[in-house]
């Protein structure tokens, strides 16, 4: 009796350590679009709520986690959708460097910190 508790104290616990690891895994993705987000609206990126049909639809070509190029009445615009895809951080190309810039500086301090 005493052999099988303490087995199932043992998967249990490792039960428990998988889930904490998956947890671990999801939110680690979430941070990253969370941080992307954030460089976003410190670059001078503005968002724009989704609300028509057709915005919707062209939202939803666009690459998830990353900024895409796209030309709107002749101009050239950066777009990044959010996870949710109902809004989206639109930027022109002074506000796309400034974002470029700060994701370079971010990864060359990031080793730092390991």
């Amino acid at each position: 009796m005493k052999k099988l508790l303490t087995l199932t104290s043992i998967a249990s616990i490792a039960a428990v350590l998988a889930l904490i690891s998956a947890c671990q895994t999801t939110s680690a993705g979430g941070g990253e679009v969370a941080r992307k987000e954030a460089l976003l609206s410190q670059s001078g990126f503005k968002v724009v709520t989704v609300t028509e049909p057709k915005q919707k639809q062209a939202v939803t070509g666009l690459a998830q986690g990353r900024c895409s190029a796209v030309k709107y009445n002749g101009k050239l615009y950066y777009v990044f959708p959010t996870s949710t895809k109902d809004k989206i951080y639109v930027g022109k190309q002074t506000q796309f460097n400034k974002y470029k810039k700060a994701i370079a500086a971010q990864q060359a301090s990031q080793p730092a910190r390991m």
